[in-house]
């Protein structure tokens, strides 16, 4: 029976509760073979790579979790039954005489060359050739589709479930998009948190954006947040107003629980390390913006991880996140959720919501009798301002000021039926200063 049965918290911008300790926790959405429950959890990457491997998706998402400073205490890995069928589709964008072409599958470089007189179908069979072995060795299956201007190469697993980190050096000259299918990932969610709920980042392997539109929808309604890294090189080089794309798509929905980075090396594993660097925080004390990610490479103005400023303007546009250098420091931007409210703003509201309605539901519940009378109801108030003095004193709110009804002043249906109902608070945000516009004057 969730708490909000017996204690209704609407805090506007869940149902249930997590612990302190599920507030600071991410869950990768993984494909184990050989478990009977839903999810394990871990203290460390060692366990991890005890159970998974040190070669699997889900072992270098964890890696990038744990690796981070200050780090997370704690992993949540669930169990997916409905295992992804990887598919990558590379298209030429740029079709140029006696150019470099370049594409990189786990982690090795490979490059073609066009002629003198190059076309969009020599240059994908120049990579279906180079890539046809490497593909195979990597479970996966290189094929050209289409004809002539249309020319596209796939990369597809043989297999349901196999996994491989592959992405062109330069979106300008080969668009890559995943196009995998969504298996059922609401189904998969729906039984792990029937098992194990105690967790708030939620992380996917199977970028698509089938599959992210799907985890994001799933996470809207519940007490979660959906971190994604996205590579769909549409992402950074079409213009919001344009685009089809998978950031596009999440702003249209306005998903105010999913935020997504862009990089186009699915194996960074970008969204897993942002969240294990940013739980840790109490919720409420941290910004996502400006950290620094152990093990991620940041994006530059040359490849293999190009950004340009036409880039970062398309993804700005469209809400999205992205991870750069400036100042000579590799740093997390600009921090928002789809919707463009941010992270940390949706995180301490969640904190909050499940406080108050924790504090308020234990008192009830462990009182002998709340009796409706101005001194029962002060209890009622002294929990809930217990909790908003927490969350200034952490960082989250910056004042708050509470409206407290009487018992006179209720009806005699609703003190018949037990409700309360007028109890009401206005609490400033504290926010916080990530940018700065200073002015000076030089005199004589």
């Amino acid at each position: 029976m969730p708490l909000s049965d017996i204690n209704v918290v609407n805090i506007i911008l869940g149902t249930g509760g997590l612990s302190q300790t599920g507030f600071g926790t991410g869950m990768i959405l993984g494909y184990p073979t050989g478990w009977v429950e839903r999810s394990r959890t871990y203290s460390s990457i060692t366990g991890v790579a005890a159970d998974w491997g040190v070669g699997t998706p889900e072992y270098k998402a964890a890696n990038a979790y744990f690796s981070q400073d200050p780090r997370p205490e704690q992993l949540v890995i669930g169990r997916g039954t409905l295992k992804p069928t990887m598919i990558f589709k590379l298209t030429v964008a740029t079709v140029a005489n006696s150019q470099k072409y370049s594409v990189v599958l786990n982690g090795t470089q490979y490059d073609v060359t066009s002629d003198a007189s190059a076309t969009n179908d020599e240059i994908i069979i120049l990579l279906q050739a180079a890539l046809a072995a490497p593909a195979t060795a990597a479970g996966f299956t290189a094929a050209i589709g289409g004809a002539g201007p249309s020319t596209f190469l796939t990369l597809t697993g043989n297999a349901a479930g196999n996994w491989a980190s592959f992405y062109p050096t330069d979106p300008a000259l080969l668009t890559l998009q995943q196009t995998t299918a969504n298996p059922g990932i609401a189904t998969d969610l729906d039984a792990i948190v029937v098992e194990n709920d105690n967790w708030y980042g939620l992380i996917t392997l199977y970028n698509s954006s089938a599959c992210v539109l799907a985890a994001a929808a799933w996470a809207e309604s519940k007490l979660k947040v959906y971190g994604v890294q996205v590579q769909d090189s549409e992402c950074a080089t079409v213009a919001a107003g344009i685009a089809t794309d998978i950031s596009k798509a999440l702003q249209t929905a306005a998903y105010f629980r999913t935020f997504d980075g862009y990089h186009p090396d699915n194996g960074q594993f970008l969204d897993a390390a942002w969240f294990g660097r940013c739980l840790p925080y109490t919720p409420g004390s941290e910004t996502w913006f400006g950290k620094t990610l152990a093990g991620v490479s940041a994006m530059s103005t040359t490849p293999p991880y190009k950004m340009t400023a036409t880039y970062q303007t398309n993804l700005t546009a469209k809400n999205s996140n992205f991870y750069y250098t400036i100042a000579g420091r590799n740093i997390t931007a600009p921090g928002k959720v789809a919707a463009g409210e941010w992270i940390d703003t949706i995180r301490g509201r969640d904190w909050l919501q499940v406080r108050i309605q924790e504090s308020v539901a234990l008192v009830t519940m462990n009182a002998d009798k709340i009796p409706y009378t101005d001194p029962g109801i002060g209890r009622i108030d002294s929990e809930v301002r217990a909790v908003l003095a927490r969350a200034v004193t952490n960082g989250f709110l910056a004042s708050y000021t509470v409206t407290v009804p009487t018992a006179e002043s209720q009806t005699l249906v609703d003190k018949a039926a037990r409700i309360l109902r007028g109890y009401s608070f206005v609490a400033p945000i504290q926010g916080a200063i990530h940018l700065t516009y200073l002015t000076g004057t030089l005199t004589n």
